[in-house]
Formats: C-alpha cells, sequence, structure tokens
C-alpha cells in the first residue's frame, strides 16, 4: 500500500476506470442519522466520537477518486493490490461504522452518497482489506474489477498470499482474517474459501479436516 496519489497514465497499463466523487448534501443530512442511531444503539458517550469521525470522512473523501489501473484499486490515496482482492466478495457496499476510515486497511468513499456502490474484500499478506466506494458508474467499476483482478492474480501466482518472510500455511481451519475473534476461514493452500465456521465450535472434521 502506498500513500501518494497515482499519475495518471493512457493507453496499456493506465487507468481501467476513473471516477472522482464528491460530497453533498445528503452526506450531511446523514450526520444527524448516525449520531442517533450511535445514541441509541451504542450508548451516549459514542455519539460525539461518530460525530466527528463522519464530519472527518466527509472532508477527507469531499473530492476523492476511484482508480483501477493494471496493480491496484485506489481510493484516495489508497490502495490495495488487485491480486489480493477476493471476487467471491464483490457485491454491493455495506455502510459500515463511520470511524473505520481511520483505518489504512479500509478503503472507503462515500458508499450511501452517490447511486449506488460497490464493496469488495481482500488479503494482503497477513493484513486484511475492505473496500466501500460509492460511485455513479457502477457496471463500469465491476466490470474493470472482473477483468484486472484475475489478470493480476494469474501474474503474481497463489504467493501472493504469504508476507515475503513467511511460508504459506498448510491448508486448514485458521482464523477468518476479516473476523478473527468469532470465525475460521478454511485456507485451501493457496488462498481463502468462502467456507467460514463458528470458532465456539469444532470444525468439520476437527481442526485439519476439510469443509
Amino acid at each position: 500500500m502506498t500513500a501518494s496519489e497515482p499519475a495518471r497514465t493512457d493507453g496499456p497499463g493506465g487507468s481501467l476506470f476513473e471516477e472522482r466523487l464528491s460530497s453533498t448534501r445528503r452526506s450531511w443530512a446523514w450526520l444527524g442519522v448516525v449520531v442517533v442511531i450511535t445514541f441509541f444503539a451504542i450508548g451516549p458517550v459514542f455519539a460525539p466520537v461518530a460525530a466527528a469521525a463522519w464530519i472527518v470522512n466527509v472532508v477527507r473523501y469531499r473530492r476523492a477518486f476511484v482508480r483501477v489501473d493494471a496493480d491496484a484499486l485506489w481510493v484516495g490515496k489508497r490502495s490495495v493490490r488487485l491480486a489480493a482482492l477476493d471476487l467471491d466478495t464483490l457485491d454491493r457496499a455495506g455502510n459500515t461504522w463511520p470511524w473505520r476510515g481511520f483505518s489504512s486497511n479500509y478503503l472507503g468513499a462515500n458508499p450511501i452518497w452517490t447511486s449506488d456502490s460497490v464493496g469488495v474484500r481482500g488479503i494482503d499478506g497477513s493484513r486484511p482489506y475492505w473496500v466501500a466506494v460509492g460511485t455513479n458508474r457502477r457496471d463500469e467499476l465491476v466490470s474493470a474489477l472482473r477483468h484486472a483482478v484475475p489478470a493480476a492474480q494469474e501474474r503474481v501466482g497463489p504467493a501472493r498470499w504469504a508476507s515475503p518472510t513467511s511460508a504459506l500455511p498448510p491448508p486448514g481451519w485458521h482464523p477468518d482474517p476479516w473476523d478473527p475473534e468469532t470465525r475460521l476461514r478454511w485456507w485451501d493452500g493457496g488462498e481463502w474459501s468462502g467456507y467460514t465456521w463458528p470458532r465456539a465450535a469444532p470444525p468439520p472434521g476437527g481442526q485439519g479436516g476439510s469443509p
């Protein structure tokens, strides 16, 4: 993950998709909704935190861009390698708690302030990534990801799931990188599968059994 905005290029290796977003009156209207929900669902003490986080996110993504190039998906100045994304999780974005925007593993931009949204998850080494972006060109963005992600994964190979200094773990049930406290997820030796199991219950066939 890098911390600088990519230079725009054209032609092979350049942008496969790019959209400039902007905050609207709707984004500020939802501020009150977020505060009320937080007040009653979590507690009054968290309401100011939610309000501050929401304001930071609105300002932060005021003119954010979403970009797909040959190697990465960019949301503002944050990026995740395409090879790390799991297309099985590609769907519409859920509206997460506003303070998630402070996490460097979260690539979010206005999922409720535009006409539609795209959500996808991935893991790069040991770091899970969540992407939740608003877009007025959802079909184009989804098409770009469906084209670019497999191409990037084919170039990188199965080793994309391991950090440069560690070996790939053996197949088996391991803590879910997206929810390690409550779930196990099946690792097939090359990538994370869609099979999950509650941590409180023994997985099928025992800890090493297949799903």
